[in-house]
């Protein structure tokens, strides 16, 4: 499995006020809050096990094929090739030079996360043409986008 670092300058939940020991509550779950967990695909054997273990549990699921990168390609363009990780890995690597640079899995979120949105489009188009094709997460495609627009939509809820 990949691990990616994402390098966050300061995050929204210290501007907030939101540090160890500030919640109000022993129970750290809200009425509303949802359960993710984001993996990829690659070539892990038990992935549809655990697949069907977050559905069992009503654990929702951001899912990368073949890799997290195809997530992160997405904020900056389209992408629709069938590749392994590796190559995909190297793809990212050449629109963002600092995540390949000495080996370093390293992305800096201050500007690619403006695209956002964009990623989110992105991915959802993929995910309709993996549907047309009859493998609806099949390679190349992405869930996290779902993940982010639910964050977007409970901070909005959140803010009215």
């Amino acid at each position: 499995m990949s691990h990616i670092r994402l390098r966050i300058r300061q995050s929204r939940a210290e501007t907030e006020g939101l540090v160890p020991g500030s919640r109000r509550s022993k129970n750290s779950f809200e009425k509303n809050d949802e359960i993710w967990v984001v993996f990829d695909r690659d070539d892990h054997p038990r992935f549809e096990e655990a697949i069907a273990f977050c559905r069992k549990n009503g654990i929702k699921i951001g899912r990368s094929n073949p890799c997290f990168e195809v997530w992160l390609i997405l904020h900056i363009r389209d992408y629709n090739q069938i590749r392994p990780r590796n190559q995909v890995q190297a793809l990212l690597s050449n629109l963002r030079p600092e995540y390949g640079n000495s080996g370093s899995k390293i992305i800096d979120c201050d500007e690619i996360v403006t695209h956002v949105v964009k990623a989110e489009k992105r991915a959802s188009l993929q995910l309709r043409l993996r549907k047309q094709e009859g493998d609806k997460f099949g390679n190349p495609s992405t869930t996290v986008g779902c993940l982010t627009y639910a964050i977007r939509n409970a901070d909005k809820l959140a803010r009215s």
